[in-house]
């Protein structure tokens, strides 16, 4: 019995999606009206959001999943990786990760 199963979860009405920590925190609505986005507008211009973002996803259970679809060529993070689009870590956007982020992310990655 898969654990789909066992939550009486219809596996034909369920994405990996549904079980990211990320789910309806993304966007935030300014008080002037316009939003913010934590995984692509904010997240390198705030080190404190991109710690939180990192943490977020650092100790989501489908983090390994998440990374899969941002390396199939979208932007911004995925899977705890700020992605160029290219299918391609983005450098910049990921310089603040520090030598033990990146080992976590990878172990992670193989769990």
């Amino acid at each position: 019995m898969s654990l789909l199963d066992e939550l009486d979860i219809d596996p034909d009405d369920f994405e990996w999606r549904d079980l990211g920590l990320c789910q309806n925190t993304a966007v935030t609505r300014k008080p002037d009206g316009t939003t913010d986005d934590m995984f692509f507008d904010d997240y390198e211009s705030d080190a404190n959001v991109a710690r939180q973002v990192d943490e977020m996803c650092l100790h989501c259970p489908v983090l390994a999943l998440c990374a899969q679809a941002g390396s199939k060529g979208e932007t911004g993070v995925w899977g705890g990786i700020y992605w160029n689009g290219a299918g391609k870590p983005d450098k910049n956007r990921n310089s603040h990760k520090t030598p033990e982020v990146w080992d976590r992310i990878r172990k992670r990655m193989t769990e």
